[in-house]
C-alpha cells in the first residue's frame, strides 16, 4: 500500500524523525537516570576471579542554579559520551528557529566541544544562558546564508570558515556571531547634527540615572548600565553578551547574585573606544571592541562574548589605553581593600587577581601589618611546592605582588626543561646555572627584551618566547648558542632583527627561525631588505624561516 503525503507533511515527518533520533542518542531520561543511580547504591558483588562488577558511571553537569543540565556517561567499557536532560534538550529544540530543526545537532555539538576542550564554565553558560542568543544568531544565519551578499561578504570576515553557509564549520556561538553580526538588524543613521546615535542613547540613560559613565578620556570611555534597558538599548547589536538582551534575567542575576564586598550590586564595565561611536566595527591590536568586564565572575569578554583575558589580550588593551589602566587600578584597589576587610586572604581576593593584571600591587591597598604577615605565610607555602612553575600559585602571587623574588630559587638545578610561560616577567632571570636545560620557554609573559646570552645555559637547543613585548631578536652574542636549532619569537612587536647573528647561527645548528604573526613592516627598510635576503637562503644552507 502506498501513501501520498504533501510537502508540508513530509517536512513534519523529517523534523520528527530528526528530533527523535537526536533525542534517543543525546538524552538521558529520568527513568534511565533513576536506574543508574539505583545501581550505584547497590552493594557490588565480586566476580569469581575476585574482581568487581563494572557499572556505568554518571557524572552530573550542573547549571548555575545547581540543577543538573547534563551528564558525562562512562560505559562499562570505559567509553565516554555526553548526554543532556530531557528539559534541556527541549530547550535546545525550542531555540532552533528552523521548521525542520536542522540546527539542534550543531547546538549539541557546541556543548560537547566546550566540554572536550575542558571549558566547563563555557559549556554550562551555553546551555544555561546563551540559548536565546543562539536562537537569534541562527535565525539570522538561516535567513541570510543563501543570499549573495552573505556568500560574498562573509568570507571576508576574520576567522571565517571555508564554507560560510555550512553551520557545522562554526566552532561555537561567538564564532557564529562574529560572522553574522553585520547582518543583525540595521544600522541606525545619525541625525543631521552629526552626534552618534549610540552616544545619544547612552547619554539619555546616564541623564535618567539608569547608567553611569565612570571614566572618559580622548580615546576611550567606561560605561556602567544599572538597568537592563540601559544595557540593551544603546549597545544594541554592538555585542553578543547575554546581558544586553531584553526579556532575560541575566543582567539582573549577574549583578544581584554576585555582590560587591559592601553588599551592593556588582558592576558590568563596558569599555568603548571612540571609534565605536562612528558606527564601524572596531578591531585594535587584535581585540574586537567593545569589551565588557565583570570581575566578580571573572569574565573579561570581547564583543563576540569570547574571553580576551589570554594570549596577551588584556595586556594589549592596557598598553593602548594608559588612563584605563590607572582607572581600573583605583577601582580594583578599593574593591580589594573592602574584600580583605570582609575576611578574604591575600590570595583569596578575586579583585587582587585583576589588580595585578592592571599593574597594581596588594601592598598598595592594605595595611603593612596584614600584608607582611600574609606574605611570610605565602613564601613558606611557595617553597613547599613541587612540579611546574605554572602550578605554584603561591610563587605566582609573590612574583606579582612582592619585590626581589628570585624564581630560580624554587627550581631544581638538574631540570632539562624550563617553562616560564604565562608568568608575569618583564625580564627572564639568570638561568645559566641550569647546565642540563636544553629547552627554554617563556611565552605570554610580558617580557620586554630577550635575556643576555650569559643568562642562558650554553647547551640550549630550543628557545621559545612568543607573545611578549620583545623588540630585538636575536641579541648580539647569541651566536654562542651553537647547539640551538629552534628559535621562536612569534607574536612580538619586533623592530630589529640582527641578521649577522642569524647568519652565524645557521652555520652551526639553527634549522628553524620563527617569526609568526610579526609585522615586518616595523623594521627599518635596510633591516627588512637584509632579513629578506637571509630568508631566501641564498647559499642553500637549508634552514627554515616562518
Amino acid at each position: 500500500m502506498k501513501y501520498i503525503v504533501s510537502e508540508n507533511q513530509l517536512k513534519i515527518l523529517l523534523k520528527e524523525d530528526r528530533v527523535t533520533f537526536l533525542r534517543t542518542n543525546n538524552v538521558i531520561t529520568k527513568d534511565e537516570l533513576k536506574k543508574y543511580k539505583q545501581a550505584e547504591k547497590e552493594v557490588s558483588t565480586e566476580r569469581p576471579e575476585g574482581g568487581m562488577k563494572k557499572r556505568v558511571k554518571i557524572e552530573p553537569i550542573q547549571g548555575h542554579d545547581g540543577v543538573d543540565i547534563g551528564y558525562i556517561v562512562t560505559s562499562k567499557k570505559g567509553k565516554q559520551s555526553i548526554k543532556v536532560t530531557e528539559e534541556v534538550f527541549d530547550e535546545i529544540v525550542e531555540a532552533d528557529p528552523t521548521g525542520n530543526k536542522s540546527f539542534v545537532q550543531w547546538m549539541l555539538g557546541v556543548f560537547g566541544r566546550h566540554l572536550k576542550d575542558g571549558d566547563m564554565d563555557q559549556a554550562v553558560r551555553f546551555l544555561s544562558e546563551d540559548l536565546p542568543e543562539a536562537n537569534e544568531y541562527l535565525e539570522v544565519f538561516d535567513r541570510v546564508r543563501k543570499k549573495k551578499v552573505f556568500k560574498t561578504g562573509a568570507p571576508n570576515r576574520p576567522n571565517a570558515p571555508t564554507n560560510v553557509t555550512d553551520i557545522n564549520q562554526y566552532k561555537d556561538l561567538s564564532h557564529l556571531y562574529s560572522i553574522v553580526s553585520p547582518f543583525i538588524g540595521t544600522d541606525e543613521e545619525g541625525d543631521d547634527d552629526g552626534v552618534s546615535p549610540i552616544w545619544k542613547k547612552m547619554k539619555k540613560y546616564i541623564d535618567l540615572g539608569h547608567a553611569r559613565m565612570v571614566y572618559r578620556d580622548n580615546d576611550v570611555l567606561v560605561y556602567i548600565p544599572d538597568t537592563i534597558e540601559a544595557s540593551c538599548d544603546p549597545l544594541g547589536n554592538l555585542s553578543s553578551w547575554c546581558t544586553r538582551r531584553e526579556g532575560n534575567s541575566y543582567f539582573k542575576s549577574y549583578r544581584e547574585n554576585n555582590k560587591k564586598p559592601d553588599g551592593s550590586n556588582s558592576d558590568l564595565y563596558v569599555i568603548m573606544p571612540k571609534e565605536v561611536f562612528d558606527g564601524e566595527e572596531v578591531t585594535l591590536d587584535g581585540i574586537e571592541y567593545p569589551l565588557q568586564f565583570h570581575f566578580e565572575t571573572g569574565q573579561l569578554h570581547n564583543k563576540n562574548n569570547a574571553s580576551m583575558d589570554r594570549d596577551g589580550g588584556l595586556r594589549n588593551v592596557i598598553s593602548r589605553y594608559g588612563g584605563l589602566k590607572d582607572f581600573f587600578q583605583r577601582e580594583l584597589g578599593a574593591l580589594a581593600t573592602a574584600d580583605i576587610e570582609e575576611g578574604s586572604g591575600l590570595m583569596d581576593s578575586r579583585y587582587l587577581k585583576y589588580l595585578n593584571k592592571f599593574g597594581g600591587k596588594a601592598k598598595d591597598v592594605i595595611s603593612d601589618e596584614v600584608y607582611n604577615k600574609g606574605v611570610e605565610s605565602i613564601r613558606k607555602l611557595a617553597s613547599e611546592q613541587t612540579g611546574p612553575l605554572q602550578n605554584n600559585r603561591y610563587l605566582q602571587w609573590l612574583m606579582e605582588n612582592t619585590d626581589g623574588v628570585i624564581v630560580t630559587d624554587y627550581l631544581d638545578k638538574s631540570m632539562s626543561v624550563l617553562d616560564f610561560s604565562n608568568m608575569t616577567l618583564e625580564e627572564l632571570p639568570d638561568i645559566s646555572a641550569f647546565k642540563n636545560a636544553t629547552r627554554i620557554s617563556a611565552n605570554n609573559c610580558g617580557l620586554l627584551r630577550l635575556p643576555p646570552v650569559d643568562y642562558l645555559p650554553n647547551d640550549v637547543e630550543v628557545l621559545t618566547m612568543t607573545g611578549n613585548q620583545i623588540k630585538e631578536v636575536p641579541l648580539k652574542g647569541y651566536s654562542k648558542l651553537k647547539n640551538c636549532f629552534v628559535m621562536n619569537f612569534g607574536k612580538n612587536p619586533i623592530t630589529k632583527i640582527n641578521v649577522p647573528v642569524l647568519e652565524k647561527l645557521v652555520r652551526e645548528a639553527l634549522a628553524r627561525f620563527v617569526l609568526a604573526d610579526v609585522d615586518l613592516g616595523n623594521l627599518s627598510p635596510a633591516n627588512l631588505k637584509s632579513y629578506q635576503k637571509f630568508e631566501s637562503d641564498p647559499e642553500g644552507i637549508g634552514y627554515l624561516v616562518a
